[in-house]
């Protein structure tokens, strides 16, 4: 998965309780990757091996660093808690040029990396979520 930084990218969080919510200081946010899986139907009168869909997608799991600081963003804190209780929400990951995936997701994880000897006071974590199902609402949002 390669990761990108791109600043006018947002991931935005609605655990149901505080509406949209924008997760601040994001530093790596990748693509987000859809995949469908193929069946393969090839037949003794196939020249060539031939496949169809199989209408089933795995978005798979999808990870994203951010400059934690779960005083001064609440919404820090509130991946943290979505951690502790394994609860689903709503994430939405908005491109610059439009593009828009909402899903619906559980924090696996969260990884706290080294002290970055640039920048000392700065604590990165990664967040691994396992999204369970992905809409295309690009239309919706650009009306």
């Amino acid at each position: 998965m390669g990761y990108t930084i791109n600043r006018k990218t947002k991931l935005q969080l609605n655990d149901g309780s505080s509406g949209w919510q924008n997760v601040p200081r994001l530093r790596n946010v990748p693509g987000l990757q859809m995949e469908e899986e193929k069946i393969e139907v090839t037949h003794h009168d196939s020249n060539n091996r031939e496949y169809v869909p199989s209408g089933l997608s795995d978005p798979g799991d999808y990870e994203f660093e951010m400059e934690t600081d779960r005083k001064a963003y609440p919404v820090h804190q509130k991946i943290f808690d979505l951690w502790k209780s394994k609860a689903e929400a709503s994430w939405r990951l908005i491109y610059p040029d439009g593009l828009a995936f909402e899903f619906t997701a559980s924090v696996l994880k969260i990884t706290r990396a080294d002290a970055d000897p640039q920048n000392p006071d700065v604590i990165i974590d990664t967040v691994g979520l396992a999204i369970m199902d992905v809409e295309d609402i690009s239309d919706t949002l650009l009306g």
